[in-house]
């Protein structure tokens, strides 16, 4: 009797380790990439004491606000399944077309917006159309997407991309108010509409759905090619988004805008907390760790190691955020 007791006590120890362990995985996944955010700022601060200087915090964020809607964007594909790696090259696009239609006039502003809005909204129906209707590979469709647009962006500057940029187009990335930039606060606005949508509202939820068992969704009557067109689309439009704002901060266009953007999102999206495969994710943790990425950069840029430094780190989170993945597949 006392011996059938112990083996109870015992096994309900062990599920109750088990259960402690599934809740530490689960904090650990939510609110990981902001301690090691945190931890990362530390390091930061004693390895460079300019580290904490306003002026040198206000640059990472200004740096960090491009990345992060774009790392937006690709979460809200990864969540349904997919994946998008045109998205640097859409950015490419996106400055180019912006810098030369707008030609430094600001009545053009706006209609220069709405331009590259509407392009972006059709790469992203392109996108979406393909991999949701047609079944097409989510990777290999976006990667010819991306040998799309980086050629249409020869084409279009013929190799020389303008610079003819509007001092009032620049405020949104360099101004600021009352301390705080422009960028950051349009962010906010542009971070809580999403984080609305996707956690408030039918649409939202329905990505969830499709991303953790298309199947099942597709039998309790979900629109599939809709929901995963509406991903894709939404993608590409925050990526013409954080492309305006870069094209704003930089002043100036080249063909290499968006160069690696495309990685650095996935890896942002992965260490934040999304799951390939979809069903899990937000934008919250995406955008935790573009501020990772930045830090980490910004710091290499602190102690004057060599260019080359960069690529080693982007690398290294690229794999990070892969393996943060295989991990939490395993658990």
């Amino acid at each position: 009797m006392a011996s059938s007791s112990a083996v109870r006590d015992w096994g309900n120890a062990l599920r109750r380790g088990g259960t402690a362990r599934v809740r530490l995985g689960q904090e650990l996944e939510t609110y990981g990439v902001w301690f090691a955010l945190a931890a990362l700022v530390v390091v930061s601060t004693l390895v460079s004491p300019e580290f904490l200087h306003t002026t040198n915090l206000l640059n990472i964020l200004r740096q960090s606000v491009p990345l992060a809607i774009v790392a937006m964007g690709e979460a809200l594909v990864i969540l349904v399944g997919g994946f998008d790696v045109s998205v640097g090259n859409l950015v490419t696009l996106t400055a180019v077309i912006t810098a030369r239609v707008m030609a430094d006039s600001n009545a053009r502003i706006l209609p220069t917006v709405l331009l590259v809005l509407a392009i972006g909204a059709l790469v992203g129906l392109t996108n979406g159309l393909l991999v949701a209707k047609l079944r097409t590979d989510p990777f290999v469709t976006t990667l010819a997407m991306m040998l799309v647009l980086q050629g249409a962006a020869y084409v279009y500057t013929q190799g020389s991309p303008a610079n003819d940029l509007t001092h009032g187009f620049r405020q949104i990335s360099v101004g600021d108010v009352g301390g705080v930039p422009i960028s950051v606060l349009c962010f906010l606005g542009i971070f809580a509409l999403v984080w609305f949508v996707l956690n408030r509202t039918v649409p939202g939820r329905r990505l969830y759905a499709v991303g953790t068992n298309r199947r099942v969704a597709h039998l309790s009557g979900q629109p599939l090619t809709r929901t995963i067109v509406s991903a894709y689309v939404a993608c590409s439009v925050l990526t013409v988004v954080g492309g305006l704002f870069l094209v704003a901060w930089i002043g100036t266009t080249d063909m290499s805008a968006g160069s690696g953007w495309a990685l650095q999102a996935i890896a942002a999206a992965l260490i934040g907390g999304a799951a390939i495969g979809g069903g899990r994710g937000g934008v919250g943790g995406p955008v935790g760790g573009v501020l990772v990425l930045t830090t980490i950069l910004n710091l290499v840029d602190l102690v004057a190691l060599p260019n080359y430094a960069k690529l080693l780190v982007e690398g290294g989170a690229v794999i990070a955020g892969v393996a943060l993945y295989s991990q939490r597949r395993k658990e």
